[in-house]
């Protein structure tokens, strides 16, 4: 129902803008109804009446933000207005401020690089990742270090922003004190009873399906399950993988969650489900990656 227009495309293609031109430029925001029979708005004061409802996954193009609501364009061309809460980012227009910055499968300058971006040339940011964006690079997830972007819509990115970092700390804290409940159930090799006895990845598993995450069996299978993030990075809530199989080759064989301070929860092969610190020489040593899971 709602119209979309790709505005920054067509005029990047004509050459038309350089940065310096950049302030004022109307940058593209649209964002996805995360629930059925969404009200819009015609204003916000005690007469506002309902112009149209929307339904779960319909997509709407944010063109500002007032208190708790954004703005968002019609099919008319007219306005309306939808409670921030009701509507989950899905992409924003930015464009690159380096020449020959790369692209990569992963947030970090180890990995793959998928190819090049040159300046004023236009992004599609999905996401964030510490200090890298996600970004859609020719159909594909990729990432491209913060410090080369330049996202075109700030105000709504830093209101969205604020919202996930709340909502994502009060679930992690969810998860945290639910597993701290079950420090002491024994190690049990391939279980999966949070009171009886669980493995590592039992563990994991086990906590984070009570809160509707689902996670594979294997801590090596659970390394993908969510996307990368660095050590300095860490939030709670994320899963810290190890290889506690002899020399750290890289090879995957332990998982934890971490709780912040620089410590995990997990279940540990002759203690149980127990309380670590990332800093023990163990740990330190055999520390592989982490990923976040929690949205």
């Amino acid at each position: 129902m709602i119209g979309l227009r790709r505005v920054l495309t067509v005029a990047f293609a004509c050459g038309v803008f350089s940065l310096a031109t950049m302030t004022d430029v109307y940058g593209q925001t649209l964002a996805l109804v995360n629930k059925d029979g969404v009200e819009v708005w015609d204003k916000l004061d005690e007469t506002k009446e309902v112009i149209v409802t929307v339904d779960k996954d319909e997509e709407l193009e944010i063109v500002g933000t007032e208190g708790d609501c954004y703005i968002v364009l019609l099919d008319d061309e007219s306005k309306g207005y939808v409670l921030k809460d009701d509507l989950n980012i899905k992409s924003m227009d930015a464009i690159s401020t380096g020449d020959r910055v790369n692209i990569r499968v992963e947030p970090n300058t180890s990995c793959k690089v998928l190819g090049q971006v040159n300046r004023n040339d236009p992004l599609v940011v999905t996401g964030k990742t510490g200090n890298w964006y996600k970004i859609d690079y020719k159909g594909q997830e990729a990432y491209i270090f913060g410090d080369y972007v330049k996202v075109l819509d700030k105000n709504v990115l830093a209101d969205k922003k604020e919202e996930a970092v709340t909502s994502y700390n009060k679930n992690a804290d969810e998860i945290i004190t639910y597993a701290k409940q079950f420090i002491g159930t024994p190690y049990r090799y391939g279980g999966t009873d949070l009171t009886r006895g669980v493995d590592c990845s039992g563990f994991t598993q086990s906590v984070m399906k009570k809160f509707g995450i689902s996670l594979s069996r294997s801590s090596s299978s659970q390394a993908n399950d969510g996307y990368y993030v660095a050590k300095s990075d860490l939030q709670p809530g994320d899963l810290v993988f190890f290889d506690t199989s002899g020399p750290n080759n890289g090879a995957i064989s332990h998982v934890a969650i971490y709780i912040g301070n620089n410590s995990i929860i997990h279940s540990e092969c002759s203690r149980g489900v127990t309380i670590d610190s990332l800093s023990e020489d163990y740990y330190a040593r055999r520390y592989v990656k982490a990923v976040r899971v929690l949205k």
